[in-house]
């Protein structure tokens, strides 16, 4: 999967384009593992350009959520929106994991 990863302000930031699904979400969940064994900062997730996920891009957020809860670090959403955001909403993920609108908005949120 295409995905682009860069640093902000000690977070994370993984772009994913297109598709989160099941033929794409092994690439990515290597990503989060280094994620959330070689960084210390929160992570977020750029949904800017996903159309299309399914359960194992649903259940991939949800793991890494766990994980990164279990060592007092947050993961927030970034601009996930139409179909991508109904289901998100909808499975009321985006009750536990937050959805910013922007970058900002994360900032606004987490007073780094």
């Amino acid at each position: 999967m295409d995905y682009e990863v860069s640093h902000n302000n000690g977070c994370d930031i993984i772009k994913l384009h297109n598709k989160f699904n099941a033929e794409t979400v092994k690439d990515v969940k290597r990503y989060f593992n280094l994620c959330i064994n070689e960084s210390v900062g929160d992570v977020l997730i750029d949904m800017t350009q996903v159309d299309n996920i399914d359960s194992s891009g649903i259940g991939a957020l949800v793991f890494l959520y766990k994980r990164l809860k279990s060592e007092s670090r947050s993961l927030g959403l970034l601009g996930a929106q139409g179909k991508t955001s109904n289901i998100l909403n909808m499975l009321r993920i985006t009750e536990t994991i937050k959805n910013y609108h922007n970058f900002n908005e994360y900032l606004g949120d987490h007073h780094h």
